[in-house]
């Protein structure tokens, strides 16, 4: 991942860059550049405590990140950035996000108790977003970008639409989401999102582009 801007980045177009490095709600995104209704779906999800060892969250093979990287390394970054008490609980969660196919994968980390127990009781019961959660009650965030760029696709490669593979390069970044009050940081996410999201982006702005043309008089 590049921590730097530029627009001339190969595969990173003005639009990649700008929900790779905005402060918009993801799902919101991705529903503005693909025209679905994005869903949330939790493939596996975990609460522990904040000083307990990681290594329970890697006991199935079937839990690793981009390019074979075990969760619990992601999970130890988070907690870097998190820095939690020994006392808070931390909710773990990898989801895809979905609409008519899956345009992208998440794996979240939380400090359940920086967030209004109404949060807490939508986070533990259903598969809403932690964004649009929080949003909905109230909560103020925003961004603290760690990382932006393309990596490759690793497990997620046979997941996200259009099957780019493992060793296909893909948007993707990770972040801090922190409370406007200034307070710590409520949760780290690493994203990754299906190239084809912003070719759908592209198919459409050339179709309004066609329909809006208008024929000169003759």
């Amino acid at each position: 991942m590049t921590t730097g801007a530029s627009d001339e980045l190969p595969g990173l177009g003005r639009v990649v860059q700008l929900v790779l490095r905005g402060d918009g709600l993801t799902t919101t995104s991705l529903e503005v550049l693909t025209g679905d209704r994005i869903t949330v779906s939790v493939r596996s999800h975990w609460v522990l405590a904040g000083d307990q060892d990681l290594a329970v969250i890697e006991a199935g093979d079937e839990y690793t990140g981009t390019s074979g990287e075990p969760i619990g390394r992601q999970v130890s970054r988070a907690v870097a950035g998190l820095r939690p008490d020994g006392d808070d609980s931390l909710l773990i969660r990898e989801v895809l996000l979905t609409g008519r196919e899956v345009w992208g994968a998440s794996t979240v980390v939380a400090v359940l108790e920086r967030v209004p127990e109404s949060v807490r009781h939508t986070l533990a019961t259903t598969d809403d977003p932690l964004g649009r959660t929080l949003h909905e009650a109230g909560v103020v965030t925003t961004r603290q970008v760690a990382k932006w760029g393309r990596v490759p696709a690793g497990r997620w490669g046979t997941v996200l639409a259009g099957s780019p593979g493992p060793d296909a390069l893909v948007p993707a970044r990770e972040y801090l989401m922190l409370p406007s009050s200034g307070d710590d940081p409520i949760a780290h996410l690493v994203e990754w999102f299906s190239p084809d999201v912003f070719e759908e982006s592209e198919m459409a702005r050339g179709r309004s582009r066609r329909g809006g043309r208008r024929r000169s008089p003759r």
